[in-house]
């Protein structure tokens, strides 16, 4: 039964990061994406851009910021 919950709160998470994602604009939502599902190098995704590799962490970064802000403003809510 644990094993069932647990599989259901995964679930709701990999919904809310989903929405999340899809509400980052494209140029942090592009990053995401080649980092961690297409699990690119920083140096790949920065040639891909045309953008430095300080560019392009910078970006990964704050893209990060944005979804760790919009995720923990979605549990305030849920809370309540």
């Amino acid at each position: 039964m644990e094993r069932l919950h647990q599989q259901h709160e995964d679930r709701y998470e990999n919904l809310d990061l989903k929405e999340a994602l899809e509400r980052l604009p494209i140029k942090y939502k592009t990053v995401i994406v080649l980092r961690y599902f297409e699990d690119l190098r920083i140096d790949e995704i920065a040639e891909i851009l045309g953008k430095t590799t300080s560019t392009t962490k910078t970006r990964l970064y704050k893209a990060l910021q944005l979804l760790r802000m919009d995720i923990g403003k979605e549990e305030l809510f849920d809370d309540k």
